[in-house]
């Protein structure tokens, strides 16, 4: 059982939904009833305004599902979606066993797990580089494969973090050695790093949490 606390006595107040998430931790969520973005600031809810359009398409999981990876359990907390040059993917936010945060992303068929990268452990760099550049951190290193800007379109579940419908984000995936992946998000301020390893969705173990 994944180690989770209630947040109870919350409203959406634009509907006056009742709304709970098992995530004690969340700072944002969105509305099951009217699909309302909300902020959650000091035990008060925010309207934020809409959690833009999820399109009904089959889905490897989703929020409110236990995803188990061989030892590795994670619980999907949230969903979001966004947009780039190529069409779309989807990024689930979730928590294991001993409270890590991670996301799981899933773009056509392919599913990678990452971890964010803390600042000391992330690479020094501020600027996205170019095409087949090559990232050092921690004394790896990463060849960029991918360079690309991206929108975010939609949102459902709660999530540790402020997402935002509409907002543009510029990343880079980098491969590294035994099939790494290196990932770095340049919105605004400091850039976001995280790092992954893909996992084989036919070797996955979906479960609805009861």
């Amino acid at each position: 059982m994944l180690k989770f606390q209630l947040m109870v006595n919350l409203n959406c107040p634009n509907c006056g939904y009742d709304l709970e998430t098992r995530f004690a931790a969340a700072k944002m969520t969105t509305c099951t009833s009217c699909e309302t973005t909300l902020f959650l600031e000091s035990g008060h809810l925010r309207d934020a305004g809409s959690s833009g359009e999820m399109h009904d398409v089959p889905l490897l999981f989703q929020v409110g599902q236990t995803v188990k990876a061989g030892a590795r359990t994670y619980e999907i907390i949230g969903h979001a979606r966004f947009s780039y040059g190529a069409g779309w993917w989807d990024e689930f936010f979730a928590v294991t066993a001993d409270d890590e945060e991670v996301w799981i992303s899933v773009d056509e068929g392919d599913v990678v797990v990452q971890r964010h990268l803390p600042p000391g452990a992330a690479p020094n760099i501020s600027k996205p580089p170019k095409l087949g550049a090559y990232v050092t951190t921690r004394s790896a290193n990463y060849r960029v494969t991918e360079k690309e800007t991206a929108t975010c379109i939609a949102l459902r579940g709660a999530f540790a973090e402020v997402l935002e419908i509409g907002t543009t984000y510029e990343y880079i995936n980098c491969q590294g050695d035994n099939y790494e992946l290196l990932s770095g998000e340049f919105s605004t301020g400091v850039p976001d790093w995280y790092t992954g390893v893909w996992l084989d969705q036919y070797n996955l173990k979906i479960e609805t949490i009861s």
